[in-house]
C-alpha cells in the first residue's frame, strides 16, 4: 500500500485496495471470492452485484430487479445477455449461467412494486439515472425523500424493472481438496438441457 497514488486517492478507494491486499495475505480474506466477467469481440464487460430475487429450476430462469435506466438495460437493448455468477462458500459450489433476458409483465411490475417498503423503493427513486455524474457524494434521491409518504414514492414504479433471464448455458463447479468437478449444461430455444463434464 505504498503507491503514492493511493495515498492521495479518495478514502473509499484506499479502503477497497486495503481489502484487496488483505485478501492475498489474511487467513480470513475480506474478499473471499471475486466475479470476473469477460466478453468476446474486444468489448468491455461490466460486472456488478445484484440480489437474486427469484429462480425457477424447472424453467431454468433467474430474476433480478434493477432500475430501468441503468446501463445494463442499455446493454440488453443492444443485444447483450445477462450472465450470473454465484458462489456458496459453505458447499464450495460455484454456479454460472446466462441467457436472453426480458422484462416481466406490467402486471407483475405493479404487483411486486406495490409490496415494496419505502426503503426498498430507494434504488428506483433517484431523480437522475444511475451512473449520472454528481459534483459531491449524494444519494440522488429527492431532497424531501425522508418526509415522503409511501404513496408519494409511487413515481419510482416507472423506473422499477424486473428482469427475467432464461438460461441457455450454465456451469457448476464443485471445489474439493481431492479434486474439483465441473459440469456444463446447454440448451437451445425451447429445448431440453444437455449435460457434460469438463476438466475443472
Amino acid at each position: 500500500m505504498s503507491d503514492p497514488f493511493l495515498s492521495v486517492a479518495p478514502a473509499l478507494w484506499r479502503e477497497a485496495w486495503q481489502l484487496l491486499a488483505a485478501s492475498t495475505t489474511s487467513d480470513t480474506p475480506p474478499f473471499a471470492t471475486a466475479a470476473l466477467a469477460t466478453t468476446e469481440n474486444a468489448q468491455v464487460a461490466r460486472p456488478r452485484t445484484v440480489i437474486l430475487r427469484d429462480c425457477d429450476p424447472t424453467e431454468g430462469r433467474l430474476t433480478c430487479y434493477s432500475d430501468r435506466r441503468a446501463i445494463k438495460v442499455k446493454h440488453l437493448e443492444e443485444g447483450s445477455e445477462f450472465s450470473y455468477l454465484c458462489w456458496d462458500p459453505k458447499t464450495s459450489i460455484q454456479f454460472s449461467g446466462g441467457g436472453p433476458t426480458r422484462l416481466a409483465s406490467q402486471a407483475d411490475h405493479e404487483r411486486i412494486f406495490a409490496g415494496l417498503a419505502k426503503h426498498s423503493r430507494k434504488a428506483y427513486a433517484t431523480e437522475a439515472a444511475p451512473g449520472t455524474p454528481l459534483p459531491n457524494p449524494a444519494t440522488g434521491l429527492p431532497d424531501d425523500w425522508k418526509d415522503r409518504t409511501l404513496p408519494e414514492t409511487d413515481y419510482a414504479l416507472a423506473n422499477f424493472g424486473i428482469f427475467v433471464t432464461r438460461l441457455r448455458w450454465a456451469e457448476v463447479v464443485k471445489l474439493d481438496r481431492e479434486g474439483n468437478t465441473r459440469l456444463a449444461a446447454r440448451r437451445g430455444n425451447g429445448g431440453d438441457w444437455s449435460f457434460h463434464y469438463l476438466v475443472p
